[in-house]
């Protein structure tokens, strides 16, 4: 059954509402249930340090017998033995008769479980004193009760701890026992001063008991008692029981309980909008307040869109306040987006706050909680979030902020999430999370299970003490006693350590992180991963291996691991960084700090960050595919000191780091040099010499080349200009020439240089003129092809419009001057013409067309869009229907030319827009014969074209961008060809296939070179333009139609072959006419 609560006006959650607040008598005994015991006899562990044992099974009986109903006689014994001699072998936290821990054991009843004491007993001699030791592994056949979890309880929490003791069964518990006072103990309550979880105390935990029941009758000191069973014989204390104050001999530091099946209990949920507020409440010296209180539910809820508070104070007493309190199963969940706040103080006594306090399964916090807990002279402690969910995934999600501070004496803890789930923990915070107080602060805590944190956000813990008190000391961001996996790309920060972890850990540092604070790693193997870029200057102690797998990472301080690995990206050593290191394929090491311990290069190690000293404090292998870096400025160099054996092979790559005109420098220097560089490789702008002066020492004589001395006639205007002005050049200009001096290829040297020219303005321009060009040959097609009609006088007087939809795909071949391209053309032409009885057309015609072009080798592309008006007219013989043939046409346009040049080699590109104008002409002629149904018809003729485009200046690439002069362009062509056809006609259907052939030469193929200069500087320079083709060769087929007396279709295919450009030209065109 589920029960859902909506809450909107100031609220208090209190019994008898079901599911809410116990209300728990002022006694309990397991002895004593309505008459009945359910919990075996007293026993004595004897001379064993196995108490351990009996701690746990005391809670596992009297859990198992509460939950199915067994008690006095039907009450279940569980073999202690079996637990000692079969289960501790398997667990590192038990140890037989030598002792053990409590987290173990009762893992241990959830996974294997243990037979009944009648089928393994516990072996005592007869002197009740004398344990026999057993062999190991006995008894896996008998029959086993096994558990469904067990969790844990917050530190001297009486209050979970009573409710666990009323409705579950006994609690297993730690305690300070190595004292008269517990030897000795005959009968009463006893009471003492060990209930702060200090260095000291924690150290002193020594025995395992089992609270077996509670009576809150307080005594001098305020407090309510427990009623515990020790494992000393029934000869001990009360019949082998004491009664204890709360929280004395540490009674509530260490506590845990098992279920025996899963949670059951009405699950309650509750969306609250409006003010909820805590009534506190006293019980046997503790006074409480919860804001909303929910106890055994299997799945409950709170989702909080409003307020959520619970305060509480008071002078003496054990004071403890939760916002929200939610108790059960493990599909429990909290989601807030407003506000929870806790506060608990106590003069005198203790004081604990709770902003959440869940044991469940999920979190997610979109608002704000706060925990404030502080006393004048006690204990305190406050939890922006407490919670765990025993075996079970625990999830917490933080987009808001979580706020946990006492005051700043000693003896004061406070975390912003702390989890003591033995399941896994996933934490995931891009909000705020911190932690003030005096002894400790911490600002995540992983304490019993598998850890893993996501951090994109701020963690801050800060604690105040120079001598602090309490067992976890000092302020540390994040806090793992388990194997954890920490993701940061935020900002972790502690006052004593940004990360503290006692077991494997994987620490993955991203770009954007920040620790603040030395990182202490205390596992066996534990792992700093670098990804993406950053730098860190905090120390790191303990962590067995160092991997580099980002872009670039400095490292700083003085840090020791047990291995580096750089298998990606660029590692900067820039403080005393130790570690046997490995340099992979894609790994390059640099810096200017020293690396202790050797190095064998796989990859790239590259010394500084430009210029720089890195020094290895041990040997240098450098492998065959390997590469040693090293840069060359104006006056200085890189330098490589091994202060081993530096054992060479592979490449010695030599780099300009700015511009240098050369001179003499010291590159390595080591305490001997074995082997010798399989290859020196310099920039094609250097050249370099390597020479050994003296035993140990390797330097460089190095001298600079020019641009001009390496150009190829294409780049040679630029170069020229480029040599005047490199050695002034400054600011952006001189960044750019500095990557053009990377080149390591004389060719990849031109390349670059080709980049920087204009060459895609001169192939925009060849290719308007193509496009222009083959427009007038669209025209040329219409003027002497007479649309199918049975008498040429059919047509006299009659008025023709047409449409042309022209579409080309074009491929052009790179050339000496400019890069290979592909062309798409899409387009529109229309005219209007009128023809009279002898045989002369007269007409006008429009074109809209768009050109799209990119380059093959690089990102290089352009678009240009024009508008064209054409005069045309044409004469055929009126007097057959084959004959003389003549065709003219005028025509003038405007074209708009957008292009982008892209520069690689510096990363940046450029944006033009300019406009150019067009004039052009063409005439035809030809002749037909009819022969039979065929027709032949030869053709001659040229066409003319002028292109004036103006002059423009680039953007985008700062210096790189060019001022462009204006430029005339002509394109004269002239041709000759034929086309046969075959017409069929079916009354008024006509249908002409045809077949052509035409040779086109350009009579002016040569461009006018490109006039431009450098915005960064340098002289104007020429660069030689994009040529057209000097003879092209085009094949054709056409189908044309009369689908009625008046109305006409054309369908067209071309293909153009060119020579010298290496174009192919693949044309489609589709044509409608009608007559009226």
């Amino acid at each position: 059954m589920n029960l859902t609560l909506y809450a909107s006006l100031t609220t208090v959650l209190l019994a008898p509402m079901p599911g809410l607040a116990m209300d728990l008598p002022s006694s309990f005994d397991l002895r004593d249930i309505d008459g009945h015991s359910f919990i075996g006899a007293v026993r004595d562990q004897a001379y064993c340090g196995s108490c351990y044992a009996f701690g746990t099974l005391a809670a596992a009986e009297s859990t198992w017998n509460r939950t199915h109903g067994l008690y006095d006689q039907q009450a279940i014994d569980l073999s202690e033995a079996f637990m000692v001699w079969s289960l501790s072998p398997l667990y590192d936290g038990m140890d037989g008769c030598d002792g053990g821990l409590l987290e173990d054991p009762m893992t241990a009843m959830v996974e294997h479980g243990t037979p009944l004491e009648s089928v393994y007993p516990y072996p005592v001699q007869e002197d009740q004193w004398t344990v026999i030791e057993q062999p190991a592994g006995q008894h896996w056949d008998a029959p086993r009760y096994t558990m469904e979890d067990w969790y844990s309880i917050p530190v001297n929490d009486v209050e979970t701890t009573r409710r666990v003791l009323h409705a579950i069964g006994a609690v297993t518990i730690g305690v300070n026992s190595d004292r008269e006072e517990w030897h000795d103990y005959q009968g009463g309550v006893l009471n003492d001063n060990f209930r702060v979880p200090t260095q000291v105390n924690i150290a002193a935990l020594d025995h395992a008991v089992a609270l077996i029941g509670y009576n809150d009758e307080t005594g001098e000191d305020g407090l309510g008692y427990w009623i515990l069973r020790n494992s000393w014989s029934e000869e001990w204390g009360e019949d082998g029981y004491m009664r204890l104050r709360y929280t004395t001999s540490m009674s509530n530091l260490w506590s845990f309980y098992l279920i025996a099946e899963p949670w059951s209990g009405e699950s309650l949920h509750l969306v609250n909008t409006g003010d909820i507020q805590a009534v506190p409440w006293s019980a046997g010296g503790t006074y409480n307040a919860h804001g909303v209180d929910f106890w055994g539910g299997k799945a409950s809820s709170v989702v909080n869109q409003g307020t959520i508070g619970a305060h509480a104070q008071s002078d003496e007493a054990l004071t403890t306040a939760r916002g929200i309190y939610l108790w059960g199963g493990p599909g429990g969940s909290v989601r807030n987006e407003g506000l929870i706040t806790a506060s608990a103080f106590s003069p005198q006594g203790q004081a604990v706050a709770y902003g959440i306090c869940l044991q469940g399964g999920e979190i997610v916090n979109q608002g704000t909680v706060t925990a404030e807990a502080d006393s004048d002279a006690n204990f305190t402690l406050s939890y922006g979030i407490w919670a765990s969910n025993g075996k079970n995934d625990l999830v917490i999600e933080n987009s808001g902020e979580i706020v946990a501070q006492t005051g700043a004496d000693t003896l004061k803890g406070s975390a912003g999430i702390w989890s003591e789930n033995h399941g896994r923990t996933q934490v995931t915070n891009s909000g705020s999370i911190s932690a003030v107080s005096g002894d400790w602060a911490i600002g995540v805590a992983f304490i019993k299970g598998p850890g893993w944190l996501e951090n994109s956000g701020t963690i801050t813990a800060v604690a105040s003490s120079v001598q602090p008190l309490l067992d976890y000391q000092g302020g540390v961001g994040v806090w793992a006693n388990t194997p954890s996996v920490i993701i940061n790309s935020g900002t972790i920060s502690g006052y004593n350590a940004s990360i503290a972890s006692y077991d494997t850990t994987r620490l993955i540092l991203q770009s954007g992180s920040d620790l603040v604070g030395p990182a202490w790693m205390a596992g066996e193997t534990d792992v700093v991963l670098l990804n993406g870029n950053g730098m860190e200057n905090e120390v790191f102690y303990g962590a067995e291996t160092l991997v580099m797998h980002g872009v670039d990472w400095s490292l700083s301080g003085h840090s020791t691991f047990g291995a580096i690995q750089v298998e990606h990206g660029r590692l900067g050593i820039d403080g005393v960084i130790g570690g046997e290191t490995t340099v992979g394929a894609h790994g390059i090491l640099g810096g200017n700090g020293t690396l202790t311990g050797n190095v064998t290069n796989r990859g790239t190690v590259s010394p500084g960050h430009s210029i720089g000293h890195l020094t290895i404090d041990g040997n240098y292998t450098q492998s065959s595919s390997a590469t040693l870096g090293m840069e060359i400025g104006a006056d200085q160099a890189d330098r490589f000191t091994v202060t081993g054996t530096a054992s060479l092979d592979g490449t010695l790559l030599l780099v300009p780091n700015g511009y240098t005109n050369g001179g003499s420098f010291s590159m390595l220097d080591a305490g001997s040099i074995s082997g010798v560089f399989d290859r020196v490789q310099g920039a094609a702008i250097l050249d370099t010499e390597l020479l050994s002066l003296s035993p140990g020492n390797l330097s460089l004589e190095v001298s600079r080349n020019s641009y001009t001395s390496l150009a190829i006639p294409h780049n040679s205007g630029l170069a020229t200009s480029l040599d005047r002005v490199r050695p002034s050049a400054a600011n952006d200009f001189a960044d750019l020439l500095d990557r053009l001096d990377l080149a390591l290829t004389t060719s990849a040297l031109n390349n670059a240089l080709a980049e920087m020219t204009p060459r895609i303005h001169g192939l925009a321009t060849t290719l308007a003129l193509d496009d222009a060009q083959s427009r007038f040959d669209s025209l040329r097609r219409r003027m002497e092809h007479f649309d199918p009609s049975p008498e040429s006088s059919d047509r006299a007087g009659a008025t023709t419009a047409w449409f042309e939809f022209p579409s080309h795909h074009s491929r052009y071949e790179a050339d000496d001057a400019s890069f290979g391209a592909t062309k798409n053309v899409y387009g529109l032409l229309f005219g209007l013409e009128r023809s009279t009885a002898d045989g002369l057309i007269l007409g006008m015609a429009g074109a809209l067309g768009e050109s799209r072009y990119e380059s093959d080798s690089s990102a290089d592309e352009g678009e240009n869009k024009s508008l064209h008006a054409y005069l045309y007219g044409s004469w055929n013989d009126p007097l057959t229907p084959g004959g003389w043939r003549l065709g003219a046409a005028l025509g003038t346009g405007l074209i708009d030319f957008d292009a982008d040049r892209s520069l690689a080699f510096a990363g940046r590109a450029t944006h033009s827009d300019h406009e150019g104008r067009l004039f052009g002409a063409t005439v035809q002629g030809g002749y037909d014969w009819v022969i039979g149904n065929w027709i032949l018809g030869p053709s001659v003729g040229g066409g003319w074209v002028r292109l004036d485009e103006e002059g423009f200046q680039e953007s985008g690439a700062d210096s790189a961008d060019l001022s462009l002069g204006s430029r005339a362009s002509d394109s004269l062509l002239g041709f000759a060809g034929a086309r046969i056809a075959y017409p069929f006609q079916w009354k008024t259907f006509a249908l002409e296939p045809e077949l052509r052939l035409h040779w086109w030469h350009e009579f002016n193929r040569h461009s006018d070179d490109l006039q431009s200069q450098l915005a960064g500087g340098g002289d104007m320079f020429l660069t030689p333009g994009r040529d057209l083709a000097g003879d092209s060769l085009v094949m054709g087929a056409a189908l044309e139609a009369r689908l009625s007396p008046s109305a006409f279709a054309h369908l067209g295919y071309d293909c153009t072959l060119q020579s010298d450009n290496g174009a192919t030209d693949h044309a489609l065109s589709l044509r409608l006419a009608w007559t009226f």
